[in-house]
């Protein structure tokens, strides 16, 4: 069996992820409201219609069923499990590296009524030990990029999953194949301001997949459809009011958000991509 290296590790502590997360959840609400991630534009939607069609789109090529049991891992403020409760009536758990997060989407559960369908839990996601057959989908929304070691959690992924059950993941990607220099030096920076372990290619995250046992159905360039996400952001932090707000935060936090342009860079010259993947545990048909 071949085998697929990871790519450079960047030098990002897992408590400074908690502790981004723990103190910039209210900032995170300002950029992209519940939904922590990118939008998918294949018509003339808002961001934030834009965010739901990405939710559509993977719960779609992931089959996802009416009732079925999620884990949602990295589940930021609850975004995804809410819809995934509210359009599919699934019971979700949604797992956060964050005790602020957690607190906030469980807050949020009970307001919305759906605290017996979506439960949250504070747990590091590259310690987690999973429940053996436990879900019919692993839904992983923007959150590989921080995990250290993707090929061991992708195994754990299909240990969780029911006989039948799909891995179904969202997940900013560095170019497949050989990089420059400059764009692996930008690639670098955006890795590290945004607190990410590694960004890693298509098929290095299909190819962890297919060792995990996984049969993978799809694995997409979504790159075109989600681009916009960068524009939006770039022209948000360029508001007067922000820019000011920006000034006071820690320097971690400003590297952060001067990252944005980088990011459309990034997608716009290829050096960056973004990933929609359905992987399949064998078992049922």
């Amino acid at each position: 069996m071949t085998t697929t290296p990871a790519s450079p590790q960047f030098s990002v502590e897992i408590d400074h992820i908690r502790k981004h997360y723990d103190r910039l959840s209210g900032l995170y609400r300002l950029f992209w409201g519940e939904h922590l991630h990118h939008g998918y534009w294949d018509n003339n939607q808002s961001p934030a219609q834009a965010q739901v069609r990405l939710m559509e789109r993977l719960a779609e090529t992931a089959e996802v069923p009416l009732g079925g049991r999620i884990l949602d891992i990295g589940c930021g403020l609850g975004g995804s499990a809410f819809w995934l409760a509210d359009q599919l009536d699934c019971h979700v758990t949604g797992l956060t590296i964050s005790s602020v997060q957690a607190r906030i989407a469980t807050k949020k559960a009970r307001t919305r009524g759906l605290s017996a369908k979506v439960n949250f839990e504070v747990k590091d996601a590259n310690e987690w030990l999973p429940e053996p057959e436990s879900a019919d989908i692993v839904w992983i929304m923007e959150s590989s990029e921080h995990f250290r070691d993707k090929k061991g959690f992708f195994a754990r992924c299909a240990t969780a999953l029911k006989p039948g059950g799909t891995l179904a993941v969202c997940a900013w990607l560095r170019r497949d194949g050989p990089i420059r220099k400059d764009e692996a030096e930008l690639v670098a920076t955006i890795g590290e301001a945004m607190l990410s372990a590694s960004l890693d290619g298509l098929t290095a995250y299909a190819s962890w997949m297919r060792e995990a046992g996984l049969q993978v159905k799809v694995a997409e360039d979504i790159t075109r459809y989600i681009e916009p996400t960068w524009t939006h952001c770039a022209r948000m932090v360029e508001h007067p009011a922000i820019h000011w707000l920006v000034r006071f935060t820690a320097p971690s936090t400003r590297r952060f958000v001067n990252s944005f342009p980088l990011m459309r860079q990034a997608y716009a010259q290829g050096a960056m991509a973004f990933g929609l993947f359905a992987a399949k545990k064998p078992g049922c048909s």
